[in-house]
């Protein structure tokens, strides 16, 4: 049970009003420091308010220019130089401009892919590769799906040895759901460059891990054709 309040108490100085006068003499005998510090927090919410609008604006014009990029149906216009070379124009813009968002960050994988299909394997690789060379999340195995296309790019140029380093990276990424996919590469990878034994291994590896029954029998006829 609280003590009652003693004469003594009601009659002395109140707690909240002598804080108030302590802080009122400190800025009345530092007022040049005090306004110093008032003027720092004001420029630093205004420098911070600045940043964080400039940033947006940053992004959403990323966004933008991405958005546009992907409106052109490219997959139905392959064959179309015309339609190809304006959705490559506009990626290109967008990295150039915006190197540092998210959007242009993709728009390398994109034009990996463009490049890739038009078979311009060299700038596929070049793109594929600043794309996995991006600090990203990899929580979705999206640096198995760049690290991969890096070495299908590879392959298409008869570079076998460097495809294997490709996909042997990739296979050590995350890359759940894929170990089938990724074990098969590398195995394809020996088999062209006429190493039997670690092709066959990784087919066994791949078949382990296949969930696919029709790409299980293309696998086990791998390895029943190079036992």
């Amino acid at each position: 049970m609280a003590g009652k309040l003693t004469k003594e108490d009601l009659e002395g100085p109140d707690a909240f009003q002598s804080t108030i006068d302590e802080i009122r003499d400190y800025i009345s005998e530092n007022k040049k420091r005090f306004y110093s510090i008032v003027a720092a927090i004001v420029v630093a919410s205004l420098v911070a308010i600045g940043i964080y609008m400039y940033w947006s604006h940053y992004q959403y014009s990323a966004q933008d220019l991405y958005a546009k990029a992907q409106h052109i149906d490219t997959a139905q216009n392959i064959d179309n130089p015309g339609i190809i070379a304006k959705k490559i124009k506009i990626f290109e813009e967008l990295t150039e401009k915006y190197p540092h968002s998210w959007s242009a960050k993709i728009a390398h994988y994109h034009l990996g892919n463009i490049y890739y299909h038009t078979g311009e394997f060299d700038k596929a690789i070049a793109d594929y590769k600043k794309f996995a060379s991006y600090r990203i999340s990899d929580k979705a195995g999206i640096k198995f799906f760049a690290l991969t296309s890096i070495g299908y790019a590879y392959e298409a140029k008869k570079d076998y040895k460097s495809a294997l380093e490709s996909f042997e990276k990739a296979q050590k990424s995350k890359n759940a759901g894929f170990e089938s996919v990724g074990f098969g590469n590398i195995a394809r990878m020996y088999e062209l460059m006429n190493d039997k034994k670690n092709a066959l291994d990784y087919y066994k590896k791949a078949l382990e891990k296949v969930t696919d029954s029709s790409k299980a029998i293309y696998i086990k006829y791998k390895i029943s054709s190079l036992s």
